[in-house]
């Protein structure tokens, strides 16, 4: 079913990371590597994916995003957001921009349904996914790919927020000053983040809280059952009906090696949890202000 690609998509630090791994496993699953992307032309490099379907020896495994790992855990095989393989079919815009109203050309949509061709072909695989985070960009996706399908990753803003303030790759960045996105951020809100109490949590918070905003319109306009809502918060707390209910969403059957990949390669913890006790008063407080309409739209306690 090359013809109806998976997407997860959502908002970095919401578990996608551990939820995509899951996936990933599934035997009829193919993906873009992350030894590949280095060469994205290199088409043929996917056939070392397959070494993943012989035992858990040969894939990779991290306990989170940004965690730092050991020279034999780079050297194991595993997916990833490939960002320049992406960049390669439809520019460096699919990294820094909303893609609000944006649409596939003709020959972004020609050159993506060749890499998911060549990807399964090398891997082996007949169901092609992908993960991208930050602004959702399902229309857009949509676009270049029309049959394809998306899994929504949801989790509560304040814990986003939080962790993104303690990620490198945000901490040390840009992204502490500015929209970590294009085209797509009001200003209303840039300017509500900087008279905040705490500006980077602020517009960090705020950027959860647009990525929300955006993947509900675009969700109503692609129609039902083209996108699906996965909440951290349930996978933590029964990660075995969780992952089953992704792979039905998405037209997949129920597989054990997911499971025993879970149960063997990560330590499960609510990290929602580190995420309350962290931080004062006043920022539990700002992030009640600019997220309380949302988190309760979504069934978040305020």
């Amino acid at each position: 079913m090359a013809d109806r690609p998976i997407f997860m998509v959502g908002m970095g630090r919401s578990g996608s990371t551990i939820l995509f791994e899951c996936l990933a496993t599934h035997p009829d699953v193919g993906w873009l590597a992350h030894h590949a992307n280095r060469m994205p032309n290199q088409r043929w490099l996917y056939v070392f994916s397959r070494l993943c379907d012989h035992g858990f020896l040969f894939r990779k495994a991290i306990e989170r995003s940004d965690e730092q790992r050991s020279l034999v855990e780079k050297l194991r095989l595993g997916p990833a957001e490939a960002y320049e393989t992406w960049a390669s079919i439809c520019g460096d815009r699919i990294r820094y921009d909303w893609l609000l109203g944006a649409h596939a050309s003709d020959a972004e949509r020609a050159a993506a349904a060749q890499l998911v061709a060549d990807v399964l072909r090398w891997h082996g695989k007949r169901r092609f996914a992908a993960k991208l985070t930050g602004p959702p960009r399902m229309a857009y996706l949509a676009s270049l790919f029309p049959g394809a399908i998306f899994l929504h990753v949801v989790r509560d803003g304040r814990a986003v927020a939080r962790s993104l303030l303690n990620a490198d790759f945000w901490r040390d960045t840009w992204r502490m000053e500015r929209p970590a996105w294009e085209n797509g951020f009001p200003e209303a809100y840039t300017l509500l983040a900087r008279e905040s109490t705490n500006p980077p949590l602020a517009l960090a918070a705020l950027q959860w809280r647009r990525c929300i905003e955006v993947a509900a319109e675009e969700s109503a306009a692609l129609g039902p059952g083209r996108v699906r809502e996965v909440r951290y918060e349930r996978f933590v707390a029964d990660p075995g009906a969780t992952i089953d209910q992704m792979l039905a969403d998405v037209g997949l059957s129920p597989s054990l090696r997911v499971r025993e990949f879970l149960r063997r390669r990560y330590t499960l913890r609510d990290m929602n949890v580190p995420a309350r006790r962290s931080g004062n008063g006043a920022d539990a407080a700002l992030l009640d202000g600019l997220l309380g309409e949302t988190l309760r739209s979504l069934g978040y306690p305020v």
